[in-house]
């Protein structure tokens, strides 16, 4: 993991920083099936 220029605590940053534009990213994703979802249902869809 380390080449020379970076160390360990870098490379794990690097990751850590990674993962939570992934999580973020992954968030997104759910706020927006969700908002989907309420429109389908405001629009009279999923009749109960």
């Amino acid at each position: 993991m380390d080449n020379g220029t970076n160390t360990y605590v870098e490379v794990l940053k690097a990751q850590e920083d990674l993962l939570k534009a992934q999580l973020s990213e992954t968030e997104n994703h759910i706020l927006g099936i969700q908002a989907l979802i309420n429109l389908y249902t405001a629009l009279g869809g999923c009749q109960r």
